[in-house]
This record gives C-alpha cells, sequence and structure tokens, in this order.
C-alpha cells in the first residue's frame, strides 16, 4: 500500500510533506515502476501527422527508444529503434510500400513489428519467422499521431472534443522542458502562480488578486479547477474551468483572447506533458476552434514559446566581460513557464517542500490522484481515464473555458445560499 504525504496541524489549516520515496513512485516513468506502469495504459502523442511523410524519425517516449515512421499506404507505425539483426538504428532506413526497411542490411518490417523480408536468407528459410521486433499501436486524431506502450489489448484513444470535435484543430510540438513530467503537469493545474510568474511585471502587490475565490473537484477524467477573480468591473468577475485529464493533459479555454469575432462554442487548448524520460518533457498542444465559432485569430493559432533559458552559477561573467547581475524573463506567459519550471531540480525533491492545505490544494489532489490510480492498477481494476467500452468512447466533451460573471453567478457556481 502506498502512504499518503504526511500531513502536520498548522494554525488554519495542515502543511503536506512528501516522502522521498513517494517522490520516487510519483516521478520515474521507466519500464517496470509503479508510474511508468500507470502511464503506459495511456496513449501518448508522438508526433505531428502532418510532418511524417516518407522518413522515419528517432523519438523516446517514457525512456523508451523508439522510431515513428509512415510507411507506402498511409499507415503510421512504431517501432524498437535498433534493428533485431545487428541492432542499427532503423531511423536511418527506408520507407516502402510495405513497412520500413533498415538500411545497414536491408531487414524489411510492418507497422507491427513482422520481419517480412530478410535478404539473402534462402527461400524457405525460418529466421523471419521466428523475430518479432517491438512495435506499438499507434493512431491519428486530431493532428497527432499517438502511440500506445502499454498491455494489450489497446485501450481507446478517448475521443476529447478538442481531439474529435467538428471544427479546426491545430497542432504543434510546442517545446521542450529539461525536468521530469510531473512539474509540468502540476504547473498546469496551479492557479496561484498566474498572478505572480505571469502578473507580476509592473504591477504592486496589492494590485495581483492572488487569492482567487477556486474549488479543486475530481472528475471521471482527472481533476478540474473552479476559479473567480475579481476585474476592474465592480460585480464582475473573471471565471475560469481548467481540467486536467488523465494521463498529463492541461486543458483550458483563455485563448478565446486570441480570437476576433468570437462566438457560439469558446474554442479550447489541450498541451500533453509527455515524458521523453525521468528529466525531460515534450510539450504537445492542441488548440480547438468549435465549427460553430465564428472568430479569427489575431495572430497564428499557435507558436512554440516554450524556450527555457538556462539557470547556471557564474552565468552573467561566462557570458560577458561587463555583465549585468540577474534574469530578464520575456512576458510571454509560455517562456515564463519554460524558464522556470527548467530553474527547478530536473527532479524536484518534493520532500523539501512546504505544502499549504489551502493554496496548494490542487497540487495534493494531484498526487493522490496519481497514487489512487496506481493502486487501482495493482489491484486489478482500471485507472481513471482508462476507456474499454467503445460506446463510453463517443464524443467527450469537456467544458474548459473562461467567461466573466456577475456576484449572483459568482455564489451559485460556488455553491453559496443567498441569505
Amino acid at each position: 500500500m502506498i502512504a499518503l504525504a504526511k500531513k502536520e496541524k498548522l494554525l488554519e489549516g495542515y502543511v503536506y510533506r512528501t516522502p522521498k520515496e513517494e517522490n520516487e513512485i510519483l516521478t520515474r516513468v521507466g519500464c517496470g515502476t509503479p508510474m511508468g506502469e500507470l502511464l503506459r495504459c495511456y496513449w501518448w502523442p508522438v508526433g505531428i501527422s502532418a510532418d511524417l511523410k516518407n522518413k522515419p524519425t528517432f523519438i523516446r517516449v517514457l525512456g523508451e527508444e523508439l522510431v515513428l515512421f509512415r510507411d507506402g499506404k498511409g499507415r503510421p507505425g512504431v517501432l524498437g529503434a535498433y534493428c533485431s539483426h545487428r541492432r542499427a538504428n532503423l531511423c536511418l532506413g527506408y520507407v516502402e510500400e510495405k513497412g520500413l526497411r533498415c538500411r545497414y542490411h536491408g531487414w524489411l518490417y510492418d507497422t507491427g513489428g513482422k520481419v517480412l523480408q530478410i535478404p539473402g536468407e534462402p527461400p524457405g528459410g525460418q529466421l523471419k519467422e521466428s523475430v518479432h521486433h517491438l512495435a506499438y499501436p499507434a493512431e491519428e486524431l486530431g493532428g497527432l499521431i499517438f502511440a500506445y506502450l502499454g498491455p494489450q489489448p489497446a485501450r481507446f484513444l478517448p475521443r476529447f472534443d478538442f481531439l474529435a470535435g467538428e471544427g479546426d484543430h491545430y497542432a504543434i510540438i510546442q517545446g521542450f522542458a529539461n525536468c521530469n513530467w510531473l512539474q509540468c503537469v502540476e504547473n498546469g493545474l496551479d492557479p496561484y502562480h498566474v498572478s505572480f510568474l505571469h502578473g507580476y511585471e509592473g504591477a504592486s502587490w496589492s494590485d495581483l488578486g492572488v487569492e482567487p475565490d477556486m474549488s479543486f473537484e475530481e472528475t471521471d477524467y482527472g481533476l478540474v479547477y473552479k476559479a473567480f477573480r475579481p476585474t476592474g468591473k465592480a460585480g464582475t468577475y473573471n471565471y475560469r474551468e481548467h481540467h486536467l485529464l488523465m494521463p498529463g493533459i492541461s486543458c483550458g479555454g483563455s485563448g478565446g483572447r486570441l480570437l476576433e469575432g468570437s462566438g457560439g462554442t469558446p474554442q479550447t487548448s489541450a498541451r500533453w506533458s509527455v515524458p521523453i524520460d525521468d528529466t525531460h518533457t515534450m510539450l504537445v498542444r492542441v488548440r480547438f476552434k468549435p465549427g460553430d465559432n465564428p472568430g479569427q485569430f489575431k495572430k497564428g493559432p499557435l507558436t512554440a514559446d516554450w524556450k527555457p533559458i538556462r539557470i547556471e552559477p557564474y552565468k552573467e561573467y561566462r557570458e560577458s566581460d561587463t555583465p549585468t547581475l540577474g534574469y530578464d524573463l520575456p512576458p510571454v506567459p509560455v517562456t515564463e513557464d519554460a524558464i522556470l519550471l527548467d530553474s527547478l531540480p530536473s527532479i524536484a525533491d518534493r520532500e523539501n517542500e512546504y505544502l499549504s492545505s489551502i493554496v496548494d490544494e490542487g497540487i495534493i489532489k494531484i498526487r493522490k490522484m496519481y497514487l489512487k490510480a496506481i493502486e487501482d492498477l495493482r489491484a486489478g481494476g482500471d485507472p481513471k481515464g482508462v476507456i474499454r467500452d467503445p460506446l463510453g468512447n463517443q464524443l467527450i466533451r469537456i467544458p474548459a473555458y473562461e467567461r466573466w460573471v456577475s456576484e449572483t453567478e459568482r455564489k451559485q457556481l460556488l455553491g453559496i445560499k443567498a441569505r
């Protein structure tokens, strides 16, 4: 049984401490680790559909080195990177109609890992029948290519509206973080950081509004936070619903500010924190504008703004003979997130954190949710968000949005009864 984080009484609430052993469970993603086995129960985006054409590419997901390719019939495939013959990297191979041919000695594999041909083998040779190369199922949806690295039979790839809904879908590899995947996930469901990291420049502390009315609630697919912030207009609040969908998808609707003439169903944006390995993460984003929304993007719908800068001792002196000390963060929220997360240890030492049961409620719930999911899997059940029944995989609508509400609506949404 996995012990939950320790808690200690602290005046108005509790302070939570995450033991070192628990942090190991939460962060290690390799095959055979508790979290690694959990994360393999889900589909992960590994590429952009439009980018994968007639050449294979080398990828790493959950610590596994793989090759992504599209065969001559247009089918995506994910194979173990190293040829079963002499271990050449298949990313250097040739795409053919039936599959991928190794550049070193010509072994030909199909998308399922079957060896179709071994040049030089005599007719009737049995070698190719005795070899089955590592292969994982791959599917395309919403402009992304997904891979499933878990046990068979494969679960269903969830048909979230931002992937399968009617409308416009835009997909991008937003960037790469030099840190553990969980740090990126937790950043996505941390509403308190917004006022400081993204709003402090040029503002006084009293202007930041760092204490929104908010709640965190479990859903069938993960968690949602509901946050209310005062606006410049009396009696009007900014209301935001932001989701964490298992295994590590941050889904919100604040990108509606990017549209002109918007209306109808609000547009949403989803970001996957894809574990490359224990200390590196790929950020993949999809933006979805529903078909009944007439809005036009003021700029491009997506930008690759995840651009961390390295924080290192005496960096200023290393780079200049006349240095200006300190770090400047460009006022771009995604870039600010990237720089801040890279400034943490590559795997945060959570045993040294002091979490407030009030301010850090969402972070505490995230960790408990993952630990419970690991226990559910060990007990033979399915963790939250895993879909086996096709009837449960119709279009899944995620109500992630941002809008302005009155004081009366705020009280209704918070469940405050009128006096």
